[in-house]
């Protein structure tokens, strides 16, 4: 029979044999990657379980949305149908300025922009890197999805589209370090760069002059300088400014108009394409100023007039000047 002292002694060896097995095999999953196929059997083998065991959360979750009360219904749809009315309003208004922009554009002699044609995505994933802000998104090259792409939501910019892959698209936030955008004041139209700080919530505004007006509260829109990002959309508002006497600029900080952490669906903008050659794009109009064509016709009717006059005079003079060369001949 076994002394409890052995007993104690097995239970021990059994522990670090286990423990030891149990860290050679993290190892080797970590390194190698070779129990990711065991792992998935097991998670499909052990589904039924796991669902059978969630089974009373998912039924009062059903039960509790079944069962939502009809005034909640009520509200929810008189505030929908509010939202709806308002939203036509908008989009009335929103017609009639596009309408008068176009009839501005043709007095000015400028060329109308077409309508950018938008694709809608979703969030999937976020970049676990904390220096690097980027996020990846449903979209790829099957949508049309190029590198380049800017990305904005309801709210104002997102960032650009820096890699793409058939299914989804990898997206470079305004927050990152390594991007910058060129922006213009809404209130003063001063222009200027954002530029990421690394953080979710703040950029700075580079090589800002300290006679230069600007406030806190005011808002920065996209210029539309380097043909990237479309002109107008909202960037960030200003949050701080700081002087230095030692400094020939200003130190301005911005909060960025959409919260990152929360955002879950995009906007991605066919902006600058080729594919917008095919838009109906109103080309401006050619010169067609009367005086100026008449005044012209006249310079150059002048001009052949003056050519064809003078013509067999410079006939008559190269026929002297080729006689006057040729040797006299002695008999």
């Amino acid at each position: 029979m076994n002394t409890p002292d052995q007993s104690n002694i097995i239970n021990h060896l059994r522990f670090l044999v286990v423990a030891v097995l149990s860290l050679v095999l993290m190892f080797v999953d970590v390194r190698t990657k070779l129990l990711n196929n065991f792992r998935f059997y097991v998670e499909t083998a052990l589904y039924p379980i796991l669902a059978l065991a969630d089974s009373p959360n998912s039924l009062s979750r059903l039960v509790t949305t079944q069962f939502k009360s009809h005034s909640d219904l009520i509200k929810e749809n008189e505030e929908l149908a509010e939202e709806n009315y308002m939203q036509k309003a908008d989009l009335l208004r929103l017609r009639a300025l596009e309408a008068e922009n176009a009839a501005m554009r043709k007095l000015l002699n400028s060329a109308e922009q077409p309508a950018s044609k938008r694709l809608f995505s979703k969030v999937i994933d976020v970049d676990s890197n904390p220096y690097l802000k980027r996020v990846v998104v449903n979209q790829g090259t099957n949508a049309g999805v190029y590198q380049g792409m800017p990305v904005v939501t309801d709210t104002g910019l997102v960032g650009q589209v820096i890699s793409v892959n058939y299914n989804f698209s990898r997206v470079l936030l305004i927050t990152d370090q390594n991007c910058s955008v060129p922006v213009m004041n809404s209130r003063t139209h001063v222009r200027s760069i954002a530029t990421g700080s690394g953080l979710d919530n703040e950029l700075l505004i580079n090589n800002v002059p300290r006679s230069t007006d600007i406030q806190i509260g005011d808002q920065l829109i996209t210029s539309g300088l380097g043909g990237v990002y479309p002109e107008g959309y909202p960037v960030a508002t200003v949050s701080s400014i700081g002087y230095s006497e030692t400094q020939p600029f200003a130190l301005v900080k911005a909060k960025p108009a959409v919260d990152m952490d929360k955002m879950r669906y995009v906007l991605m903008f066919f902006y600058n394409n080729v594919d917008n050659d095919q838009n109906d794009g109103v080309k401006p109009k050619q010169p067609s100023d009367g005086k100026v064509i008449l005044r012209q016709k006249k310079i150059k009717t002048l001009i052949d007039s003056l050519s064809i006059s003078n013509a067999p005079e410079n006939d008559q003079a190269q026929e002297q000047n080729s006689q006057k060369e040729q040797p006299e001949h002695v008999e």
